[in-house]
């Protein structure tokens, strides 16, 4: 397994929390791209700090994800075409929506050439570092284009994604809620990259005889013209479809069929999560005994998926 932790560092915290989301969704776009896959071939995260450092780890299972992040700290980051810039404004509407407090934003093409001088700086594997930042004081000009205030932020539209599996075994509706799990991490990425969605929680509700799983995306229409519902379906289907294929649900079962508590814990499904929400546990001997392509097949046809959007009240089922 090869890690990487690398580290970057800008004067105006919000500006560098506006170049982690840019920079996250570009490394995921270009390895879902090259059908690989968060949970089974990668695990990539981003943080901020209140210092204006910014920390992008990464965990590669799979040789091809490594071959692909060999070259992770010089990857140029997407930040679409003039006049646009597209992709900037999904992630400024992101953070706009992930903030408590409402944001000031300055002057627009003076954060996308602070965004560019940025990119051209190159990351630091963490191992290599000393102190960052060397500096506690930063140049007042840059510190100013884009800071939170101390108003409250515009409430955001909640967009709920809701898939449900029923059925009396508890040993499917297991197998199902970690099916779920690997779907929503790419659906929940294509959902926050296309829409400028901020993806907040996840709910899971377990009876007897079906399970439900909810995740919430907050949605800022200041930045970004009103999101139709249907689009966002759309959007989750021919995700969904991609990411369902025959030789990806070989995978998953692989996954889970391999799964070992002794030997990598990290890699299995979590029995702490599995407990809480069914207050059962599979060990590796069961996730080997269920976990294969026919019935991860069974109870992705019995799955019902729904989107709603709390602003207009729509139901879209897909």
């Amino acid at each position: 397994m090869k890690h990487f932790t690398l580290v970057k560092h800008h004067p105006c915290t919000q500006l560098a929390h506006l170049y982690e989301h840019l920079f996250v969704t570009t490394v995921a776009d270009y390895l879902y791209r090259h059908g690989q896959y968060k949970l089974l071939d990668y695990a990539l995260n981003g943080a901020t700090y209140d210092s204006g450092v910014i920390i992008i780890s990464a965990e590669c299972y799979s040789k091809m994800s490594a071959e692909l992040l060999q070259d992770l700290a010089t990857m140029k980051t997407d930040f679409g075409e003039a006049p646009f810039y597209l992709p900037i404004s999904r992630a400024l509407s992101q953070i706009i929506a992930e903030e408590p407090e409402a944001i000031f934003i300055g002057d627009v093409d003076t954060i996308i050439g602070e965004l560019r001088l940025l990119d051209d700086q190159p990351w630091q594997d963490l191992d290599s570092v000393e102190l960052l930042p060397k500096c506690a004081h930063g140049d007042k000009k840059l510190l100013d284009l884009m800071y939170t205030t101390d108003q409250p932020a515009v409430k955001p539209r909640k967009i709920k994604l809701q898939l449900q599996f029923s059925d009396p075994s508890i040993e499917l509706r297991m197998l199902w809620r970690e099916l779920v799990r690997f779907l929503n991490l790419s659906i929940g990425q294509k959902v926050c990259q296309e829409f400028g969605t901020y993806f907040t929680d996840e709910s899971v509700k377990d009876s007897a005889s079906s399970t439900t799983v909810v995740s919430t995306f907050l949605v800022n229409s200041h930045i970004l013209p009103a999101t139709k519902i249907e689009e966002i379906a759309a959007s989750v289907k021919h995700t969904l479809e991609t990411i369902t294929m025959p030789e990806v649900l070989q995978r998953f079962a692989d996954y889970l069929s391999l799964a070992s508590y002794s030997s990598n814990p990290h890699a299995a499904p979590d029995e702490d999560r599995l407990l809480r929400e069914f207050g059962a546990i599979l060990g590796s001997a069961g996730w080997k005994k269920i976990a294969n392509v026919e019935n991860l097949t069974k109870v992705l046809q019995a799955t019902r998926i729904t989107v709603k959007d709390s602003a207009t009240k729509q139901i879209k089922t897909i």
